[in-house]
């Protein structure tokens, strides 16, 4: 394994509107077709439960958190 630094170049915060519009919004759909497709699969149950969980979360503490992308170079 080689050791690879990266540096940060650029960082940016996705908007609130973001999330809530164009991520979660659409999301609520897939999930719905998702688990319509796999009936009865945990896997699949699970999965979408902890999708579901991360939206709660992100609605009660998005005030004090949010997500950032860094965009990094390698040294």
């Amino acid at each position: 394994m080689t050791n690879r630094l990266e540096i940060p170049v650029a960082t940016f915060v996705i908007p609130e509107i973001c999330w809530a519009e164009h991520y979660f919004a659409p999301c609520h759909k897939a999930q719905e077709d998702f688990l319509k497709k796999y009936p009865g699969n945990e896997t699949v149950e699970d999965l979408i439960y902890n999708q579901r969980r991360e939206e709660v979360l992100y609605n009660k503490y998005k005030a004090f958190y949010g997500y950032v992308f860094y965009i990094g170079r390698k040294i």
